[in-house]
């Protein structure tokens, strides 16, 4: 039962943080390119940005738990390493490093205007690939289960 529990943990978290990640590449991120001024962009960015994150972060918990569990339960299988460094990569991104890379995006030399149009495409190019690799490690997660 204790097995059952945490694979439903595991995939209703990971359904959650990657849809989200789905929908901020493919949904929000269009709509923060096609806002009329710089300011709106940055703050309809920080809006979804901060709500999202706080609901990312939990899921990532929640699928890194489950997952470790999964993995001690059942052992390591070719699949496993796959979704162990997205959820590593993940883990970085939402527990420090993306605090370092918006601080290094968002700030513009003294003097010069920040670009928010080349930010924001910067950003959405980084999810398009974060997104990706995403969906190798569901994947894998399938091939895992199936193996």
């Amino acid at each position: 039962m204790l097995y059952v529990t945490a694979l439903v943990i595991h995939v209703v978290s990971v359904l959650i943080w990657i849809g989200g990640v789905a929908f901020v590449t493919m949904i929000t991120f269009p709509m923060i390119q096609r806002a009329g001024s710089s300011l709106d962009q940055v703050l309809m960015f920080q809006g979804v940005e901060h709500r999202f994150s706080k609901i990312a972060k939990v899921m990532v918990i929640l699928a890194g738990l489950s997952g470790f569990y999964l993995l001690y339960e059942k052992g390591p299988s070719p699949g496993v390493w796959i979704m162990i460094f997205v959820w590593t990569f993940y883990a970085s991104l939402l527990f420090g490093l993306e605090k370092l890379i918006f601080k290094k995006l968002f700030s513009a030399p003294s003097g010069e205007q920040l670009d928010t149009k080349k930010v924001f495409n910067m950003l959405q190019v980084f999810h398009w690939f974060v997104l990706t690799l995403s969906f190798l490690a569901i994947a894998a997660g399938i091939y895992t289960a199936h193996y």
